[in-house]
């Protein structure tokens, strides 16, 4: 189904020395990298196109598999001549359901997405979770990572799966009372988090051991994974930089510290995260997307140049004006913009035309 990586990307080695060197320049704190990706309607479609609630895990695994690869493979190929920073990925689609089921509960599945409950009525409840590993999705997920890899492995494009931090797999399993448990129970809180560290670093060693058994011998097939460790911290938009640092830092550089380097994702709500975050050791890139009536990360990047201490910042922009107006203060820092585009056409010129900054 899919050809060789460099047929979706002909000059995959260029953007490749490009990427090693951004990361790198970014554990060493050296700004001075923009780098340009366009965004087509076809990047994202087979979000749209792929229905979750068709589908009857386990015994639809492969069928499972073969959609999205097939979709992923489609979306690729519209977009190879497109010479920007994107390099294509494998990732699962299944929503947000499955990043914490793996400890424990079930997943709700929508069309385009999913969601899972929260099942710890007590804080201390956690003590009594299935011994990790034990879930049902815990193995089925591993089994439906095996299934994509055995399409796209021989390909090589480099594999991805993205983690909650600590906080995000507490909240996800607690629900809204972790609100109260900062005040209420901060010692055992505490505890909890170290717990979720603690699984998120078994399941992602699991999944990458997957990932080996199939790229292993493949020249970048392993970009994301080999000492990278890829989390969110979207609930962290809910407390302030204060308790951050308290409860949340603490975790997730526990998480960041077993793999290398951390790759992270917060809210343009909440911009005061970028400087904590980006405070942690080893945070090299952060997805900082742009939320509705929500600050623009593009009209703060001189700020965020000095915040981020050199970490990538993933941002996105309206209009290309907006690139060219903040490029000076982007080069402070090392930044990846991302331009929606209305077709494949409009992605070639403007990739051009960014190359001329």
């Amino acid at each position: 189904m899919f050809k060789p990586l460099a047929y979706y990307k002909p000059d995959i080695h260029k953007t490749m020395l490009e990427a090693k060197k951004v990361f790198q320049d970014a554990k060493k704190h050296l700004g001075g990298n923009v780098t340009f990706r366009a965004l087509p309607p076809s990047d994202i479609s087979y979000y749209e196109e792929m229905d979750l609630t068709s589908y009857e895990f386990p015994k639809d695994n492969k069928r499972y598999a073969k959609d999205l690869c097939k979709l992923l493979e489609k979306s690729y190929d519209v977009r190879k001549e497109v010479d920007d920073n994107l390099i294509p990925v494998i990732t699962p689609n299944l929503g947000i359901g499955d990043y914490s089921a793996f400890v424990a509960g079930e997943i709700i599945f929508q069309k385009d997405t999913s969601w899972s409950q929260p099942c710890l009525n007590e804080l201390e409840d956690f003590r009594k979770l299935p011994k990790l590993g034990t879930a049902k999705w815990y193995k089925l997920f591993l089994d439906i990572i095996e299934e994509i890899l055995k399409i796209s492995g021989p390909s090589g494009i480099p594999f991805n799966r993205g983690f909650f931090s600590p906080l995000d797999l507490a909240h996800a399993l607690r629900g809204e009372n972790i609100f109260y448990d900062f005040y209420d129970q901060p010692e055992l809180l505490h505890e909890f988090l170290d717990y979720c560290a603690d699984a998120t670093i078994m399941f992602a060693e699991d999944i990458h051991k997957v990932a080996r058994k199939y790229l292993k011998d493949s020249e970048y097939g392993l970009f994301y994974i080999n000492g990278v460790i890829n989390m969110s911290e979207d609930i962290a938009c809910m407390i302030s930089g204060e308790l951050y640092q308290e409860f949340c830092a603490p975790h997730t550089q526990k998480v960041i510290d077993h793999f290398g380097d951390g790759h992270m994702h917060t809210h343009s709500r909440s911009m005061y995260l970028v400087k904590e975050i980006c405070s942690l050791n080893n945070v090299v890139n952060m997805w900082l997307p742009t939320d509705p009536n929500a600050p623009k990360p593009i009209e703060h990047a001189a700020q965020l140049a000095i915040d981020s201490r050199g970490t990538l910042l993933a941002i996105d922009c309206e209009k290309f004006e907006d690139i060219i107006t903040h490029f000076d203060q982007m080069k402070k820092g090392n930044f990846s913009v991302t331009l929606p585009v209305k077709d494949i056409e409009e992605a070639i010129k403007l990739t051009e035309e960014f190359k001329k900054l």
